[in-house]
């Protein structure tokens, strides 16, 4: 490649795929970090289980909004 740059392997299922199945998968996904967040766990120890960065973790489900409104309940 020019200049040097990797290519990043992405970790979740591309927005728009037309196949059903990976994104009802990725909906999964979403909802079980969500409620391992929701239960309290921290964004590190998930993205340590799932092999990716915090930063994965945090795309999937921004933790801020989540934790904000259930504060409020």
């Amino acid at each position: 490649m020019a200049g040097g740059r990797r290519r990043r392997k992405r970790t979740s299922s591309r927005k728009g795929t037309s196949d059903p199945v990976a994104t009802e998968l990725d909906s999964i996904k979403r909802l079980l970090v969500l409620q391992l967040i929701t239960s309290g766990v921290q964004t590190t120890a998930i993205a340590n289980a799932l092999k990716v960065s915090k930063s994965v973790v945090s795309r999937l489900v921004p933790a801020r909004k989540v934790k904000g409104r259930s504060s409020k309940s």
